[in-house]
C-alpha cells in the first residue's frame, strides 16, 4: 500500500468521526429548522401559558378591584399598610434565623403605623 492511500484512509476515518459527532449533536428541531419546518406544539404546551396569563390577569384585576372598590379612601389607606406589613413580617420571619439580633433592633425602631422612628442623638 502506498503512503498516499494510507493517509487518504486515515483522513477519511477522521472526517467520518467528526461527521458522526456533528450529526449526534443535532436535535430534531434543529434539523427541521434548517429546512424551514417546526414541530407541532402539543395542546398542553399551548394551554399552560394561557392559564398562567389568565391567573396573572385575575390577580391584577382583583388588586385593582380592591383599590378602586367602594371602600372609603381613609379605610383603604389604613388597610393597605397593615396588610403590607403582615407580608413584610412573614418575609422577616423566614429570614429571622439568619440575623436575629439585627431584626430585633430593626423592630424596636418601628412605630405602630409601620414607619421607622428617627434615631435620637444622645448628646
Amino acid at each position: 500500500m502506498s503512503l498516499s492511500k494510507v493517509l487518504w484512509t486515515v483522513g477519511s476515518l477522521i472526517s467520518a468521526q467528526l461527521a458522526v459527532k456533528v450529526v449526534r449533536g443535532f436535535e430534531a428541531d434543529a434539523l427541521l429548522g434548517l429546512i424551514g419546518l417546526q414541530r407541532r406544539r402539543s395542546p398542553l404546551q399551548m394551554i399552560v401559558p394561557a392559564i398562567g396569563l389568565a391567573s396573572l390577569g385575575a390577580a391584577l384585576g382583583a388588586g385593582a378591584a380592591l383599590l378602586i372598590g367602594p371602600t372609603a379612601g381613609v379605610a383603604l389607606r389604613r388597610r393597605v399598610p397593615v396588610r403590607t406589613d403582615k407580608v413584610a413580617d412573614n418575609i422577616d420571619v423566614s429570614h429571622k434565623a439568619d440575623e436575629p439580633s439585627s431584626t430585633a433592633a430593626h423592630e424596636r425602631n418601628r412605630e405602630p403605623s409601620g414607619r421607622f422612628r428617627a434615631e435620637k442623638d444622645s448628646s
